[in-house]
């Protein structure tokens, strides 16, 4: 018998054997329990989590003569020649290779014969969005009237590239990304049956690289267990994959907070000469600095994903140096996906970072509101009540963003600045709240519904987003799941680029927040409380970031403050 890889081998041929999408699988298992199977479906996701699989599935489940709680029995005749690819009733098609007028004609062709063995003809049509907009021209009347006896499955990785009259013709189901405890479980369940040892720090680092996919973990696993043909280690997974490991990653950030150049640039040398992978060691860089933040913020070490008690102070930093330098290690990864060299990017990191801290302190400040655990409660009203944002402007501890002083003649200095102070996300809440209205709630739904259809990067880490909460006319609150992606968004609300987007959509600048469940929760039960005691807000004032949006020299002043003047 021929070798078959792990992810083949390990593919579920049940609904009961999937691992997560726990709302689709029950989905689909009570359509098919109900006799009510749609016409047509798109499964839309990240790669490997599961969409072709569950489109194999459901085709099965359809067609089997003896359902089990809407899952296929797996035992009958049509189960058994499905799994035995021995029917013509399932067509698979790779749009990728597959996506023109001609393949789709030979489909709509294929659809006017009844199927010739199972109940129901399936067309799994695998990255749809590689289809041509002939192609889907083409499919548009076919699938406005689709025979009893056939279902169309569309699987895509960008479903925002599927045109607007297909979706409305269809059910869509959105999968997530596999969460971690679902991916160590069925590693270890692999790795058990395949007898392989693996140490637990291996097992997460295997996670880590997978980014949440399914069959990457197990293709990484699978290419560990060659490599080592015996006992896998976190140590062995750093060689193959270019890997740096938590020490060294410490040890070459506190030399960029030393600004020890001539030492980083060794180190890098060496990285270079083995093979080491500069992207994924920026993505590591920023995760470092992400659980720094939180930690500052939080004094939590449960809610770290990469740092532990060992390694959490030997980062000696603070709140907004944090915040700053993970802004800048971001904006490098952004445009590091799209060249090839990139060491050198890596390189510009280090420089812009040694440029911005030759101006920063490294002392202990107060705590920063920009991402704070410690919100406050129904039992400290009174410390609630807002002074004339005159006063509250002068407290220290409050987000700051410079610009320089138009109103200064072109001789003036670059030192000779003005504040431009942003009022705390807590204020904001409350101030947006107040304000909140049916119809900046739906403007806010088009906008996020704009950045995943145009892929906007400068907004694109917008779409972690669970759901608009709250919006008025200046400002909105977005949910989120994770409490770091909240963290991002508060981070990186007041850059230019990020403002000038706004801009350009609503026509004006706009106050964009971000909480977790348990923080809007705390923030609203405070909110009613204080609205009770005749508490009223305005509109958040526009004027602080008004004026970072109209600063038309903003770009140049930062490119002069980094490379110096000509």
């Amino acid at each position: 018998m021929s070798y078959i890889s792990f992810y083949r081998k390990y593919r579920p041929k049940l609904f009961s054997q999937v691992f997560g999408q726990e709302f689709i699988v029950r989905t689909l298992t009570n359509a098919i329990k109900l006799n009510k199977v749609s016409h047509a479906y798109i499964f839309a996701g990240p790669k490997g989590i599961g969409k072709t699989t569950i489109a194999k599935i459901f085709a099965k489940a359809i067609n089997c003569t003896q359902p089990v709680n809407g899952d296929a029995c797996n035992q009958c005749t049509n189960c058994q020649i499905i799994n035995q690819n021995q029917t013509t009733d399932i067509i698979e098609l790779d749009a990728a290779s597959n996506n023109g007028v001609d393949e789709i004609r030979n489909i709509i062709e294929n659809v006017r014969f009844l199927p010739t063995s199972l109940k129901k003809k399936v067309f799994i049509i695998d990255e749809a969005h590689m289809l041509t907009v002939q192609a889907w021209n083409a499919m548009l009347k076919t699938i406005e009237e689709t025979p009893d006896h056939v279902i169309f499955i569309f699987a895509t990785t960008e479903m925002h590239k599927i045109p607007g009259t297909i979706l409305s013709r269809a059910q869509h189901f959105l999968f997530n990304r596999l969460n971690d405890d679902l991916l160590s479980h069925m590693l270890n369940d692999v790795a058990t049956k395949e007898q392989i040892a693996i140490d637990k720090s291996a097992i997460e680092k295997i996670i880590g690289l997978a980014d949440g996919s399914a069959r990457d973990v197990l293709s990484i696993l699978e290419q560990m267990h060659m490599f080592t043909n015996g006992h896998i280690t976190l140590k062995e997974i750093e060689n193959v994959f270019g890997l740096v490991d938590i020490e060294n990653k410490i040890k070459l950030i506190n030399l960029i907070l030393d600004k020890k150049l001539e030492n980083i640039l060794k180190i890098l040398d060496e990285y270079a000469q083995n093979g080491i992978n500069f992207q994924q060691l920026i993505s590591d860089i920023i995760c470092i600095f992400i659980d720094k933040l939180i930690y500052l913020q939080t004094h939590d070490l449960k809610v770290l994903k990469y740092l532990n008690q060992k390694n959490i102070s030997l980062i000696d930093v603070n709140e907004i140096v944090c915040t700053d330098l993970i802004n800048i290690w971001q904006d490098i990864f952004m445009k590091m996906r799209h060249v090839n060299d990139l060491k050198f990017y890596f390189q510009l990191g280090i420089f812009n970072s040694l440029k911005y801290l030759g101006g920063k302190k490294q002392t202990n400040i107060e705590k920063s509101p920009v991402y704070s655990k410690d919100l406050p409660t129904p039992d400290n009203l009174k410390q609630l009540k807002l002074p004339p944002l005159d006063q509250v402007f002068k407290v220290s501890n409050y987000q700051q963003v410079t610009k320089k002083n138009n109103e200064n003649n072109t001789n003036a200095s670059v030192n000779n600045q003005k504040k431009i102070i942003i009022p705390p996300v807590e204020e904001l809440f409350n101030q947006i709240a107040y304000n909140n209205n049916k119809e900046s709630l739906e403007e806010v739904k088009k906008f996020l519904s704009k950045i995943k259809n145009e892929q906007l990067p400068n907004l694109a880490f917008l779409l972690a987003a669970n759901k608009p909460l709250i919006a008025s006319r200046n400002g909105m609150v977005l949910l989120f799941d994770d409490e770091l992606d909240a963290a991002l968004l508060n981070s990186k609300n007041t850059t230019y680029n990020f403002l000038k987007e706004i801009n350009l959509f609503f026509n004006h600048p706009m106050y964009v927040i971000g909480f977790s469940k348990e923080q809007s929760k705390k923030l609203g039960q405070v909110f009613m409380q204080v609205r009770k005691q005749g508490q009223v807000f305005d509109e958040p004032n526009l004027s602080p970031i008004q004026e970072i949006v109209n600063a038309s020299n903003y770009v140049e002043q930062i490119a002069f403050e980094i490379f110096g003047k000509k």
